[in-house]
């Protein structure tokens, strides 16, 4: 079976499935633990933290996030 075939499969599903399957395979991907940064990208992520650590009600959860998604039309 080629990537062609399982994407074709894949977007048969819903759309709660073809979520559940993105994140299964997000998940599957995640980088080890030695996985090294730039400078660059470290200086951004320290950024980042800092403007959550200032203001943690900014954000949306993840419950947030996915009902956005799901209630968006396709």
């Amino acid at each position: 079976m080629t990537k062609d075939d399982i994407l074709r499969l894949a977007l048969e599903l819903s759309i709660d499935d073809r979520l559940d399957l993105a994140q299964a395979i997000w998940d599957s991907a995640s980088p080890p633990a030695d996985f090294p940064l730039t400078p660059e990208q470290e200086k951004l992520l320290d950024a980042r933290l800092a403007e959550a650590d200032a203001n943690p009600e900014g954000g949306l959860t993840w419950e947030e996030v996915v009902a956005r998604i799901r209630n968006r039309e396709c």
